[in-house]
């Protein structure tokens, strides 16, 4: 079965833009779990997360106090939703090639697309620059529990996001049924 075969042009562009708004609010979910956990704890700051994935793509030296470091955490921040929103627009086509017959089957396997999505980036994407892997993969920013509880977090809420958008969106309302009736004779 190929694409076009189950998602006609129109229904392709709902699709990605389900997918990029669903990634962006379960982006902004798994963000603020990391960010909270910075917030809670005196070894870390609330800005940590965001700083630190900018740091992994520019150096360690953009990584520090949140006031010297301002750049760092809005282009952590852009690069995240940015991320966010492609997985956001796999995992709705994924879905919708599924087509789940129930509301907690799109929760249930975006938790685990979402640990799926911590495993690719822990063990395939980090290691590809060394050295600053160490803010993700030694507990620099937060320890690894955090990161899986921020992933299920954003693969739980982009099921969400999809079953509101299904009802919504993504399957147009059966058209209402006529009941003709004859008259009585």
């Amino acid at each position: 079965m190929t694409a076009a075969s189950f998602i006609d042009r129109g229904s392709a562009k709902r699709v990605v833009a389900v997918g990029a708004v669903g990634g962006m609010v379960a982006g902004m979910m798994m963000a603020m779990v990391e960010m909270l956990y910075g917030w809670a704890n005196d070894a870390r700051t609330f800005w940590d997360a965001p700083m630190a994935i900018w740091s992994w793509v520019a150096g360690l030296e953009h990584f520090g106090t949140p006031s010297n470091h301002v750049w760092p955490i809005v282009l952590g921040l852009g690069g995240h939703m940015a991320n966010a929103m492609m997985v956001g627009v796999m995992f709705a086509a994924l879905l919708t090639a599924l087509r789940p017959r129930n509301d907690l089957v799109p929760i249930m396997l975006g938790v685990a697309y979402g640990l799926g999505l911590w495993a690719v980036m822990r063990y395939g994407i980090l290691p590809l620059n060394a050295g600053e892997d160490d803010l993700f993969t030694k507990d620099l920013v937060s320890p690894q529990w955090v990161w899986w509880l921020a992933h299920g977090v954003l693969g739980m809420t982009a099921g969400l996001v999809y079953n509101v958008a299904r009802r919504l969106v993504l399957e147009p309302p059966a058209p209402a049924v006529a009941r003709h009736f004859r008259a009585a004779a």
